[in-house]
């Protein structure tokens, strides 16, 4: 196959760079032909496996079955198609890298990726999938970003099958999985289940915790041989910093009979959270998402083999961790049921909650609203913009009531969402009651039936972690920019990332202050600059920026009270001329007089791009507030 170069075009897509190789295709970071985003672009090309089937229809599968997914811990895909006798999926791009790639992990990290794992694993057995080739290389890791921690994502179902589908899913010869994280039944040709992900699911987390497999072999006989016959090493001992109760979750989740595995691989990652913990000298590390509620037992019972060892369950190390992390100085909220009555009189809401919070996860943006209200009253607004899985974007709001605030004082219960606005029709559901959780270290989080769990950041706390130079353009745009991390950086809308860098000597707009957005990215995102002259500029932007030579284009938006003005030079033409390093197609936009925000100028532009493009793609989304 000849492989895809930066620049080129497949579909619409433009290739940015090669990411790697896999068993079905070549997968490539490639630019959305309409959307300012990457994403992963596997191309596996037809004439090299006409003749076998076996491969062209495992590739067409994946496309089928991950396509009716949606979880936090499941990649996504987008689309598919046939293209110059190439046949292409596009997925959700993650930033990071694969588990593969991991060595020394400590076991707090290991756990927390066996834990989101096993959530998509038991979510795909709920639609009725089996993944059937879980390992660390398919397991992707999702670097930290605004606010939200590490994430795991599952990828590749290449071989998935249905769980109800007759054909015989593995025969003996012609082993789909890699044999290192196979299971007995699968290497033995014996029908396969739920069970069988676990199990490769326990060999994946065995790597992380050990940097060693559970089982040795050199040859596939000798794989044979060990899944079905050996005894799996024990992490204790390759590990000498995890305790002995580890061994005990490990040998049940890596029983020969499915049967003595347990329930479900959230169960299992439970288990092994909790064995971790169960030693005093960890419980006061464990961190919060890292001890869930206890799965629901389940009430079948099933005769044991004497080669598995049962796991006690232990039900005890809840309340101690939470004991012992509030004694070391570090709190977290419990969803009880046992709260407080609510306050009745005026003022409910504690001050804490009430304002303006923020949060990106990939390419959505969130804005959430918190106003001071009585029990029944509205009390919350949320906007959410982000893009549906056939690329197209989407706009919601939505708004909830106050339910109950606890007397803890931590926590408002919010009440069943409405929908105010959603365009499409099709894309916006409602979240039913949820909890808003003031955590230790000033921002809430959120977790909803829909989005998952989000966590937000304050916009006070996202303005004052600019400084006081920039404070003014973070408090006009704060959804735009995001919050400065420590190294200089934000991510702001749609993933841009921006950084303080005010105009220096030649450059337009020199003695003002800017933030900029996106300038060094090579994958095709809108870029621009928010300038900010302290007062309305006394020259024209048109003087400023264009000397003089300018087309000026009014424009409405729905955060702006009257029209905001576009500038581009009298040579572009906004229809046709698209924005390259050669001959740059810049926009600058400013808004009407009485306008706050009529000291600053936003100098955009789209490389590959059309201003027009700019104009109703980018801008008339974007949060200008």
């Amino acid at each position: 196959m000849t492989e895809l170069r930066p620049g080129e075009v497949l579909a619409g897509y433009v290739i940015a760079r090669r990411i790697g190789a896999g068993g079905s295709g070549v997968v490539y970071a490639a630019r959305h032909p309409r959307l300012p985003r990457l994403t992963a672009l596997k191309i596996l090309k037809r004439d090299e496996v006409a003749e076998d089937d076996e491969v062209w229809q495992r590739f067409e599968r994946e496309a089928d079955i991950a396509a009716h997914f949606d979880h936090p811990n499941i990649v996504q895909i987008y689309d598919r198609g046939v293209t110059e006798d190439r046949f292409w999926i596009s997925m959700q791009y993650v930033d990071g890298s694969d588990a593969a790639e991991l060595h020394r992990v400590s076991p707090d990290r290991a756990l927390t990726i066996g834990g989101d794992i096993g959530a998509a694993l038991d979510y795909a057995h709920g639609k009725g999938v089996l993944h059937r080739d879980v390992k660390p290389s398919n397991i992707l890791i999702a670097d930290p970003d605004s606010g939200r921690p590490e994430r795991a994502l599952l990828t590749d179902f290449g071989i998935a099958r249905l769980r109800d589908e007759t054909t015989k899913l593995t025969q003996t010869g012609n082993i789909s999985a890699t044999f290192a994280f196979a299971s007995p039944e699968q290497v033995s040709g014996k029908p396969v289940g739920p069970r069988s992900d676990q199990y490769s699911l326990a060999c994946t987390l065995f790597v992380l915790l050990t940097d060693h497999r559970p089982f040795s072999a050199d040859n596939p006989l000798a794989w044979v041989h060990a899944h079905t016959r050996e005894r799996p090493r024990r992490v204790s001992e390759l590990n000498p910093a995890l305790p002995a109760a580890l061994d005990e979750v490990f040998d049940r989740a890596l029983a020969k009979d499915p049967e003595d595995r347990f329930d479900n691989c959230a169960d299992f990652a439970y288990a092994a959270a909790e064995a971790y913990y169960s030693d005093p000298a960890l419980a006061v590390t464990a961190r919060a998402r890292m001890l869930p509620h206890p799965p629901a037992r389940s009430v079948r019972r099933r005769k044991r083999k004497p080669l598995s060892r049962t796991l006690t369950q232990r039900r005890i190390l809840i309340p101690i961790a939470v004991a012992a992390v509030a004694a070391g100085g570090v709190g977290f909220a419990l969803d009880r049921g046992d709260s407080a009555p609510a306050h009745t009189a005026a003022g409910l809401v504690p001050d804490r909650f009430v304002g303006t919070w923020l949060a990106t996860e990939g390419q959505t943006n969130y804005r959430l609203t918190v106003q001071q209200a009585k029990i029944g009253d509205p009390v919350l607004s949320n906007r959410v913009d982000g893009v549906l899985p056939n690329g197209s974007p989407f706009h919601c709001e939505f708004s909830a009531p106050l339910d109950q605030v606890p007397g803890d004082g931590d926590r408002l219960i919010i009440g069943t969402s409405e929908i105010v606005v959603r365009e499409p029709s099709n894309a916006c559901r409602a979240n039913g009651p949820t909890t808003l959780t003031l955590l230790p270290d000033g921002r809430v989080s959120r977790k909803t039936d829909v989005s998952g769990l989000i966590t937000y950041t304050s916009t006070d706390a996202l303005i004052a972690s600019w400084g006081r130079d920039d404070a003014a353009i973070a408090r006009a745009f704060p959804s735009l920019i995001g919050q400065l991390s420590a190294a200089g950086t934000a991510v702001g809308w749609q993933g841009g990332s921006c950084r303080a860098t005010d105009p220096g000597p030649g450059e337009a707009g020199q003695g003002a202050h800017r933030v900029r957005c996106n300038a060094d990215d090579a994958t095709g995102q809108p870029r621009f600059d928010l300038l900010d002259f302290d007062t309305r500029p006394g020259r024209s932007v048109a003087a400023l920026l264009f000397g003089g030579d300018a087309r000026v284009t009014p424009v409405t938006h729905p955060d702006v009270a009257g029209e905001l003005t576009v500038t581009t030079a009298a040579a572009v033409d906004p229809a046709r001329t698209q924005d390259t390093e050669a001959h740059r197609a810049l926009a600058a936009v400013s808004f009407p007089d009485g306008d706050p925000r009529s000291r600053f100028v936003m100098v955009l532009r789209w490389p590959g791009h059309t201003v027009n493009n700019l104009l109703t793609d980018w801008l008339e989304r974007a949060p200008l507030k």
